[in-house]
């Protein structure tokens, strides 16, 4: 009998051999993003976390609320910009972005230059501008690509041809990026998009409903829900109010396996 409900835990996506279990427990309180992700913090572990298929089903049928959203670990914070250069993060002891920059009106702006005054904005990494790179053995350290090219197309030529798209980390660099600008000019920052969970792991996995998750927003993060329907997930503002689902993560797997066996 054990080994037959050994196989059946198999057959819906636990392991014994796996590095982490997630169980899933559906609160129906409603609560902002940050408000559910205290409670589950405080109470369980954390937002639910969703790496697999198999943990989407899992933690859809913990859900109770037909027809509801309800709140899982997956921010937009808007702050994840990085260097190209080292996958360094943005300090906040220098940026010098435009007055009200990043927007973010399009969720597409993820990719920033530098302007004609010296300023930063964000612009659609799609959109085609010439790029400053960045060259360790060139005596001046910067060279300006004039040819206009996507951001990706940028950093491919860059790294090809010089060391990488130019990091401006102090107002020094960014005097002499902007000495070699005329125009929007792609420099090496970058956001990705919804990087990461609520307790910090990559996000390796999504299920985002067909029309997310949203090209438009409106100011502030965007968070993510799931639908009880389809357990889908939606972008949905962060301030709202919604149920939410928190996990309950075991390490140690096959002692929470033993225990269920009995």
């Amino acid at each position: 009998a054990t080994s037959e409900r050994m196989s059946s835990l198999r057959a819906s996506g636990l392991s014994a051999q796996s590095a982490v279990f997630r169980e899933y427990h559906h609160v129906d309180m409603m609560k902002t993003w940050a408000k559910a992700q205290t409670h589950c913090r405080e109470a369980f572990t954390d937002l639910a976390t969703v790496a697999s298929p198999e943990e989407n089903a899992r933690m859809k049928s913990a859900l109770q609320d037909a027809g509801s959203h309800a709140w899982i670990g997956l921010l937009d914070d808007l702050k994840g910009w990085k260097w190209s250069l080292g996958g360094e993060d943005l300090s906040d002891e220098f940026t010098h972005w435009n007055e009200g920059r990043p927007d973010l009106k399009s969720s597409n702006e993820t990719c920033a230059v530098i302007r004609a005054d010296g300023l930063w904005a964000d612009r659609e990494c799609s959109d085609t501008y010439p790029a400053v790179c960045y060259d360790e053995k060139h005596p001046s350290k910067f060279v300006l690509a004039a040819a206009r090219t996507t951001w990706h197309e940028a950093r491919t030529h860059c790294r090809s041809e010089h060391t990488d798209l130019a990091s401006a980390r102090n107002m020094s660099e960014n005097r002499d990026i902007h000495s070699l600008v005329t125009d929007y000019t792609w420099i090496g920052l970058r956001r990705n998009t919804w990087a990461r969970w609520s307790d910090q792991s990559p996000r390796t996995f999504t299920n985002w409903d067909e029309s997310q998750p949203s090209r438009t927003r409106q100011a502030g993060d965007s968070c993510a829900a799931v639908g009880s329907a389809a357990g889908t997930w939606w972008d949905v503002g962060c301030g709202a109010t919604n149920h939410f689902v928190c996990e309950k993560v075991y390490t140690s797997v096959s002692t929470h396996i033993e225990s269920l066996l009995v």
